[in-house]
């Protein structure tokens, strides 16, 4: 890397970045899931050890497979 990252791009990673709590009630396109998938894959892991592995559930019965017993 030869340009240093800006003070605006800084403070948008590590003081303003904030976890997001709402959502809408409407779909995810698959589109829109396949470009999510392909940045949370470059995402790193605990010490690069634990793979991580995602699901994307679409109904109620695959939310009702993950629910506890």
């Amino acid at each position: 890397m030869s340009e240093a990252i800006s003070p605006a791009a800084c403070a948008a990673l590590f003081t303003e970045a904030r976890t997001h709590n709402g959502w809408l009630d409407r779909p995810v396109s698959d589109e829109q899931l396949r470009e999510i998938y392909a940045l949370l894959k470059m995402g790193p892991t605990s010490a690069n050890c634990s793979p991580a592995r995602f699901v994307f559930i679409r109904t109620p019965e695959g939310k009702e497979k993950l629910r506890p017993a």
